[in-house]
């Protein structure tokens, strides 16, 4: 069972204002880079559930808040706490990267 949410522009702010701790990632369908960090994201997700909140918004389907939020690399993975954007990474990286800024920038006290 994915622990992930499937975001979209209107419940987007609810979402990360709710979740004192989150990450989200905006993807594309069609971004090949995507479907490669696909895995890796679900298994944080799973992994660290309970400790922070994840999320995937569709940029295909949801222009607004990539706008808002300047994405323009899929995917691109933004680091919430309370609301308030505090680390981003984006496009192909090694698989334990994500995970190592996300221990580091959100887990830490």
């Amino acid at each position: 069972m994915s622990s992930l949410v499937e975001l979209t522009d209107k419940d987007f702010d609810s979402y990360i204002d709710r979740n004192a701790v989150a990450v989200v990632e905006f993807w594309d369908p069609w971004c090949s880079i995507c479907s490669e960090m696909a895995p890796i994201y679900e298994e944080l997700a799973r992994k660290y559930a309970g400790k922070a909140a994840f999320a995937k918004l569709n940029m295909r389907e949801n222009r607004k808040k990539p706008e808002d939020y300047e994405v323009y690399v899929t995917p691109t993975f933004i680091f919430f706490r309370n609301g308030r954007e505090i680390h981003r990474l984006g496009g192909l990286m090694e698989p334990d990267k994500l995970e190592e800024d996300l221990k580091t920038r959100l887990l830490s006290p």
